[in-house]
């Protein structure tokens, strides 16, 4: 198992190496162009410019003396995204099916779920998850009963996060049921399976393959969006770059080291769905 993986992997940076990246030759300099002299600018700004001007003393080893906290950030970000991928993605499936069913009732549940969910901002919902549900809990359980229930402010973002991303997920799943050709539907009762079986063996292989671009963007949206997790005190990335600022007083270095992990993570995360999409042999084709 381990050869055949390690001889996938090879094949794998083989043909990197032979792709071509560009169109066209004249697209490869445009591309240098812009970010190459993007970058060479940046460079000479904070190297060799005149950064007397600013009255700024830069302090980029705090970010290295810190580097504790923001470790701790990011294990508490990474934690919060992945309970919240698992959720909304089997909220999204379950939507998606029931926006394209035949069941009416399925139908208009999940139709106002994606109405709701997708036009409340993501902000209010965890705020309403952390401070609204600790109300109605209060009301329903803890007083009349004399219990001590208390949201947790991890569960609270959790949750905001999965029905939120869940909502938009079940719309991508469902264009993607909708791209599947109507002739698979009539192929598959054509050869007796039954309608659970269609949507099993038939039509969801096809849809979830088609998805994986639309899906990969809405899984990053769940990384940047616990961003705002700090809004209700939970001690993730952001929390401890504000943290890193509110006692060195380097906002631009902390919060600029908060950036740098931010895209980390999501570039990873891109790395990790192209690689898992390779070596389940998935490949990314449009509904036609």
């Amino acid at each position: 198992m381990a050869e055949a993986i390690l001889g996938r992997l090879a094949a794998a940076a083989r043909k990197a190496r032979r792709r071509e990246w560009f169109e066209t030759p004249r697209e490869r300099r445009a591309f240098l162009l812009v970010w190459g002299g993007a970058a060479a600018l940046l460079g000479w700004h904070f190297f060799f410019g005149p950064r007397a001007q600013l009255d700024y003393n830069w302090r980029w080893e705090l970010v290295w003396e810190y580097r504790r906290f923001l470790l701790l950030g990011i294990g508490t970000t990474m934690y919060i995204f992945a309970w919240s991928l698992v959720f909304s993605l089997v909220l999204g499936v379950f939507c998606g099916v029931g926006r394209t069913t035949n069941v009416r009732w399925v139908r208009a549940l999940s139709s106002g779920y994606v109405e709701v969910f997708r036009n409340i901002p993501l902000l209010v919902q965890m705020w309403w998850a952390y401070f609204g549900l600790q109300e109605i809990i209060n009301g329903a359980l803890n007083g009349p009963f004399g219990l001590h229930i208390l949201v947790p402010s991890t569960f609270a973002c959790i949750l905001a996060l999965t029905l939120y991303t869940g909502a938009y997920m079940g719309e991508v799943v469902r264009s993607g049921i909708r791209s599947v050709h109507k002739g698979q539907w009539e192929a598959a009762t054509s050869t007796g399976l039954s309608r659970f079986q269609t949507w099993r063996h038939v039509i969801l292989p096809q849809a979830l393959v088609i998805v994986i671009p639309p899906m990969a963007s809405e899984v990053l949206n769940i990384i940047k969006n616990s961003a705002i997790a700090m809004t209700i005190a939970i001690t993730d990335l952001m929390f401890f770059s504000q943290k890193i600022e509110e006692e060195t007083f380097a906002g631009f270095e902390a919060y600029t080291a908060g950036t740098l992990l931010f895209l980390l993570l999501t570039l990873l995360a891109v790395a990790a769905i192209y690689f898992l999409q390779w070596l389940s042999g998935l490949k990314v084709r449009s509904g036609h």
